[in-house]
This record gives C-alpha cells, sequence and structure tokens, in this order.
C-alpha cells in the first residue's frame, strides 16, 4: 500500500483528464490511482501471473489499470451501458486503429452533408421522459448519428485489411456509440445534479439546438488519441494481457472468474444510498439501443446488488441474513420510524437495508470462492444514513467478510464527502438524528485465509 496512513482519495473525479478512464463522465466509482496504490503490493511479481477482478466493474477503472500494468483482468457488469463501455475500452487494444480514423473521417463527411436527407432510425418506442428528452433540432441529428452507426459495415473502410480485423465494424460500432453516450446528455434538456433530472428544475434554459455532429467527433478525437496511447503502452509489456467483461450478476456467476484464481479484487459496489444507476442511465439504454422494453429494466432492477428501495419498500418484510453486532437491532429502530409515512418511511427502508446487507454476505462468500489463499480484497464503501440512523457499512462488511473466510487487514479512512446534517433532513431519509454526522468511505483491506470456505 501506499503509505502507512493508507490509500490514496478514491475520487472518480480524478478520472476526468486520465487517458481511457475520462471517456464518460460516472456518478460513482473511484480514481485510477487509488487503483495503482492497491496494485504497487504485486510490482515485485510477473504481471503475467497476476488475476485482478473487479464484481462491480462500472465503467472499467479497476480493469484498465491492471492492464496497464501488465495483469490480466475480468470485471462483471449488469449495466449494459456501464458494461459496453468497460469492455471498449478493454478491446481498443485488439484493432488496428487506422480503421478508426477511416471511419471518424467518413462520419464528418456524411454528418456534414446530413441535413439535406431525412433520418432514417427513428426514436426508441419505449422511452419516455417528462419533457422531450433532445429538442426536435437535436433529435433530428441524433437520429442521422444512429443512421450512420447502423451503416459502419457498409463503409469499406479498408478492403485490404489483416484477418485480425476482420470482426472490427461491431468494435466500430461500440466506439460510436460510447462516444454518443458520453455526450448525449450535454445536448439534452436533462442534466445530472446528480440524479438525472430536467434542466429546467435545476434553473437551466433548454437546449434547443446544438452541434451534435462536432461535439461526438471531438470526443471521438479525444478516444482516438487515448487508444494510440494505449497501444503505444501494451506494446512495451512484452506481453498481450487478456481482459474479461462479463455482463451477469458476479452474486450468481462467480465461478465464470475461476475458482481459487484471483489475487487482487478491488471494486466498489454500490452504495447503501439508493442512487438509481439504471434510471440515471436509462437515455443511455434506449438511445444506444441497448434495451428496447421498459420491463428489461424491471428485469435488471431485480438482479442489481441490494435491489433499490423502490423495489422492494413495498413487499413483504424482508428478513436479514447477515449477522453483525448491533446491525438488527438496528434494523428494528428503523423499521419502527416513521410508521405514518408507510413504505415510504422505516418499514420501507429496513426492507432496502435488509436486502442491501444480505447481498453483502452474498457477495463476501462468493468472493471467498474465487480469491486465492493469502489473496487481497479491497472494497470501497461508505457509511449511511436512514432515516437519520448512521449505519456503518464500512464496519459491518468488515464483519461479514470475517464470517466469510477474510482477515481484516485495516479499514483505510480514504475520503471525507461532507457532513450529514444536509442529508438527516433531506427527502425521505429525514429522521431525527440528534448529532452532526459525518460521511465517509472507506478502503477495507482483507486478506482471504488459508482454508475454509463459509
Amino acid at each position: 500500500m501506499r503509505d502507512g496512513s493508507g490509500l490514496g482519495d478514491t475520487a472518480f473525479t480524478q478520472n476526468r483528464t486520465e487517458p481511457l478512464h475520462r471517456w464518460v463522465p460516472w456518478i460513482a466509482g473511484f480514481s485510477s490511482s487509488f487503483v495503482g496504490s492497491v496494485l504497487e503490493a504485486a510490482s515485485d511479481r510477473d504481471p503475467a501471473d497476476i488475476l485482478v477482478l473487479d464484481p462491480f466493474a462500472g465503467v472499467g477503472t479497476t480493469l484498465v489499470e491492471a492492464v496497464e500494468r501488465g495483469h490480466n483482468s475480468v470485471g462483471f457488469e449488469i449495466n449494459p451501458y456501464a458494461a459496453l463501455v468497460c469492455r471498449t475500452k478493454m478491446s481498443c487494444l485488439m484493432y488496428d486503429l487506422n480503421l478508426f480514423q477511416r471511419a471518424l473521417r467518413a462520419f464528418r463527411e456524411r454528418m456534414a452533408d446530413s441535413a439535406r436527407r431525412a433520418p432514417k432510425a427513428q426514436p426508441p418506442r419505449e422511452f419516455s421522459s417528462r419533457v422531450p428528452f433532445f429538442s426536435p433540432a437535436v433529435e433530428r441529428k441524433v437520429l442521422h448519428v444512429l443512421d450512420f452507426i447502423a451503416r459502419v459495415s457498409h463503409l469499406h473502410l479498408a478492403p485490404g485489411r489483416r484477418a485480425r480485423n476482420e470482426d472490427a465494424t461491431p468494435w466500430l460500432r461500440d466506439v460510436f456509440r460510447v462516444a454518443l453516450g458520453a455526450v448525449m446528455v450535454g445536448f439534452s434538456n436533462y442534466s445530472y445534479e446528480p440524479s438525472l433530472g430536467r434542466r429546467a428544475s435545476a434553473g437551466k434554459d433548454d437546449i434547443l439546438d446544438a452541434d451534435v455532429a462536432g461535439i461526438l467527433a471531438s470526443k471521438l478525437d479525444e478516444m482516438l488519441k487515448d487508444m494510440v496511447q494505449a497501444q503505444l503502452r501494451a506494446g512495451s509489456l512484452g506481453w498481450k494481457p487478456k481482459a474479461r467483461v462479463l455482463a451477469d450478476s458476479f452474486l450468481t456467476h462467480y465461478e465464470q472468474a475461476g475458482v481459487g484464481t484471483v489475487d487482487f479484487l478491488i471494486t466498489s459496489p454500490p452504495y447503501l444510498n439508493n442512487y438509481h444507476y439504471i434510471r440515471n442511465t436509462r437515455p443511455h439504454l434506449f438511445w444506444l439501443g441497448l434495451v428496447e422494453k421498459r420491463s428489461q429494466l424491471a428485469e435488471m432492477e431485480q438482479v442489481s446488488f441490494g435491489k433499490f428501495w423502490q423495489t422492494v419498500r413495498s413487499g413483504p418484510r424482508i428478513e436479514l441474513e447477515a449477522t453483525c453486532d448491533g446491525l438488527a437491532e438496528a434494523l428494528e429502530d428503523l423499521r419502527g420510524r416513521n410508521p405514518e409515512k408507510g413504505i415510504y418511511g422505516g418499514s420501507g427502508w429496513a426492507n432496502y437495508a435488509a436486502s442491501y446487507f444480505n447481498d453483502c454476505l452474498a457477495f463476501c462468500r462468493a468472493a471467498k470462492r474465487v480469491m486465492k489463499p493469502g489473496g487481497t480484497m479491497v472494497v470501497v464503501i461508505g457509511n449511511n444514513i436512514l432515516q437519520g440512523i448512521e449505519l456503518q457499512t464500512d464496519r459491518l462488511l468488515a464483519q461479514i467478510a470475517e464470517g466469510c473466510g477474510f482477515d481484516t487487514v485495516a479499514l483505510h479512512r480514504v475520503r471525507t464527502k461532507r457532513t450529514g446534517s444536509s442529508i438527516v433532513r433531506s427527502s425521505v431519509r429525514v429522521g431525527k438524528a440528534g448529532d452532526r454526522v459525518e460521511l465517509y468511505e472507506t478502503a477495507i483491506e482483507l486478506k482471504a485465509r488459508q482454508a475454509g470456505i463459509a
């Protein structure tokens, strides 16, 4: 680890200027430097002998850093948009970038001539929003972009291309879809505050028109530069590390990582803060053609880690399976808070918390199965406040992991976020917490025991 005080700042905002990491904005995750500080522990070993796992891969911070150090990596990600981004980053080492350059040139030419044509693409049928997501002028331009993406296979970019690039068409489509996903909210009538909401609700003017092609081309230029650097770095390794992105839940498909194969597990699972990742990437999922029906979103919600408050609040009582000091008592206290609010009171939030900690138990059991004896697991998590009750999720998760065959090395306080007074008094989390509560993030450092599986 970096020094005696622990690890570096986890803030994902540090990635905004880092090649590959900067491709798309992401509300959660951790910095590339944080992952690097964890992997320093493997600096005296043959990089090719190291397997790095991220069970909640997001947009690929852990996997990118692992590959850049010459390690094999595997990630699980159930959100199709995040998985698309992650997969595209990982695969950029495999293709001749001359193809990408030609496709980008063809895109500029095609879009310059698009004003005279009616687009063939149609808005996604089952996508809806309170106000039109795009203005009519912007939507027309976005549809022309989708037309181009659909026609990539007809561009004849490289008639004499080498055999290894024969399957480049799907990858090129993915690159353009990632770029569009990265910039589309910026010229929509919505913005992140941090949840996705109407610009008007945040006091911002709607976007009536925008240079969609120019904005997208600039993003693609940035991505191309990053790919060139990545391929140069990969060429200096002397071998080509393997990276896999699995669009499955780690909790139920963990064996795909390989039982007893993982040296480092570095991750940040969804927090107990009810940030709705699926809902906040809904425009990307529909407009990029990753889902077609609203029912697909509901299916994803059912397999999401911890579920969502909206998913479990009105269901039958969820019993706690995890055993931790004081957790059962805290959830009973939570269940009795604000009963007059029905499912919006403590009973709904207790269901949510019980589901969350039950998934923490399932996660730790699965993690122990895939880890090598003595392997390192680092989990970044924050404390939380529900209905005025603070839950020290880091301490509780460490206890759950110890019961599943891990030893706690340290709880590194890596970041203090903000005081809890505003959150305690806000929205459905309102309660009667009498003391000022500091919100923080902890990197829980654990070691897999040599024997025994819980």
